[in-house]
């Protein structure tokens, strides 16, 4: 490549980088950010609920999002969640195409997948809010979860493709764990936090891990068993968590994790320098 067209794909990327911090996206975004902090507490007060008994709703995202729809105005909150969900998963996107240049190497590379990844995950969860604002239903993730299980199953070498899923899944509780142990959420804030914060970052993060590790374990289950049925996302889990010795107490515990992340997304929202 001559100088001349170095130095053009070099203005190009500057240019792309500076529209990705156009002063409309991040904001919206973050407000993205606070969204899916409201889910988070919704989903934390639904598991207290199966901790006891006393819940019919699925313990996952669209629980959460039923939960906002059935109160007065609900419909209108959630209406604002889609806009702020939308722009989250552009926000994610752009930063998956062009983002965390002062990075390096590998790091940008893995910085840019989770990006993308969140922008997935934003998106999924703008469209199961939309569908509720619209009047329509969802599938519970368990159901979706048992469904694609089935699927993968149906494959040659299925069994052994969903408990690398199940694997995979595990890991990435495991790195949930060690982010809220070690405090690597930080780095998302601009200007650092409050120490309380702080705390609430490090308990959500590992309560996460908690609840997608016994996930990833009902997944791998699935896969040595050949039946998709044992896949049933996190409700399920859960779920699975209440069943077991002391299990209730246990779920309480995991519930009040995933309300201090909520939290911490809420009060941190303004201040994310990324997701």
């Amino acid at each position: 490549m001559s100088d001349t067209a170095a130095q053009q794909a070099k203005q190009a990327g500057r240019s792309a980088a500076q529209k990705a911090d156009a002063p409309w996206i991040k904001p919206l975004g973050q407000i993205g950010v606070a969204a899916i902090g409201v889910v988070y507490l919704l989903l934390a007060w639904i598991a207290v609920q199966v901790a006891f008994g006393g819940s019919d709703k699925s313990a996952d995202n669209s629980g959460a999002l039923k939960e906002i729809a059935e109160k007065p105005f609900g419909k209108v909150l959630l209406a604002v969640m889609v806009v702020g969900l939308f722009f989250f998963a552009i926000w994610q996107w752009i930063e998956a195409a062009i983002g965390y240049r002062s990075k390096d190497g590998n790091e940008r590379i893995f910085k840019r997948i989770s990006a993308a990844a969140k922008g997935i995950f934003g998106a999924a969860l703008g469209v199961q809010a939309l569908k509720l604002v619209l009047g329509g239903g969802n599938k519970s993730s368990s159901q979706k979860q048992a469904d694609w299980t089935g699927k993968l199953l149906d494959l040659p070498a299925g069994r052994v493709l969903v408990v690398l899923v199940g694997l995979a899944v595990v890991g990435f509780a495991g790195y949930l764990v060690y982010k809220g142990v070690k405090k690597k959420f930080m780095d998302k804030l601009e200007g650092g936090a409050d120490p309380k914060v702080i705390k609430l970052g490090q308990v959500g993060w590992i309560a996460r891990g908690v609840a997608f590790g016994v996930l990833g374990i009902l997944v791998m289950i699935a896969g040595f068993r050949e039946q998709p049925e044992k896949a049933r996302g996190l409700d399920a889990a859960l779920k699975a968590l209440a069943a077991q010795p002391f299990g209730k107490w246990i779920l309480v515990a995991v519930a009040f994790g995933l309300a201090s992340y909520g939290v911490f997304q809420l009060v941190t929202a303004r201040s994310r320098r990324e997701a």
